[in-house]
């Protein structure tokens, strides 16, 4: 008998270089201030996220009337990146006083203010098997800030129970890598790489970096 699959068997965090050096330093005075025990911010957003939606794919085929009025539909001949639902919805819990909420609208501010920022750094999301070791990881490329959820504030709730809020990006790209290494050192194998489709790799770059499209530097 086979083991159902868990929901909480995942890891995932925002990168290490989510935040520009002026957002850093000015969320790390306020975590200071308020003596929220963390080192680093991104540290203490990581620690409050609850549940990722991974997104849905669909494939809208092309129809064609034939002979009879019988309509045949085929699969559709655009990119099989855009199968997919590019929006990654992140809940988080709202602690500190919506501390991280805010810190968020901090994030969100500095991203659209810099003309020098397309995308924000790639989002990893690893799976785990029930011993901890990582099955296979996702790669979200080329992400943007899309929503930040509202939170309510209420005079009359007295009551110390979980609020939260959604955070949600849409990404141009993602990458599915199956983890095949039996040894310490891992060895991916992306799902989209086989011998029908000849991807270049202006698609599917091999370094990780602030921006896919280094001409628009």
């Amino acid at each position: 008998m086979r083991l159902s699959s868990q929901n909480n068997q995942f890891r995932f965090n925002f990168p290490s270089d989510f935040l520009s050096q002026e957002t850093h330093d000015r969320l790390k005075r306020f975590m200071d201030k308020n003596w929220i025990p963390y080192d680093d911010p991104i540290d203490f957003l990581n620690s409050t996220i609850k549940e990722i939606v991974y997104p849905s794919i669909s494939y809208e085929g092309s129809e064609q009337t034939h002979r009879f009025g019988k309509k045949i539909e085929y699969k559709p001949s655009g990119s099989i990146y855009d199968t997919y639902n590019n929006t990654l919805d992140i809940t988080l819990r709202s602690v500190d006083s919506n501390a991280n909420y805010f810190m968020f609208q901090q994030i969100f501010a500095e991203y659209y203010n810099n003309t020098r920022k397309y995308f924000l750094p790639w989002i990893d999301l690893e799976i785990l098997d029930k011993d901890g070791d990582v099955l296979y990881s996702v790669v979200f490329r080329s992400p943007l800030f899309k929503s930040l959820s509202e939170v309510r504030l209420m005079y009359q709730a007295v009551d110390v129970s979980e609020n939260t809020f959604s955070v949600t990006f849409k990404f141009n790209f993602i990458d599915i890598f199956w983890e095949l290494s039996e040894k310490e050192k891992r060895i991916s194998e992306n799902i989209f790489d086989t011998e029908t489709w000849d991807h270049s790799k202006d698609v599917l770059p091999r370094e990780r970096s602030q921006n896919d499209y280094p001409e628009l530097n």
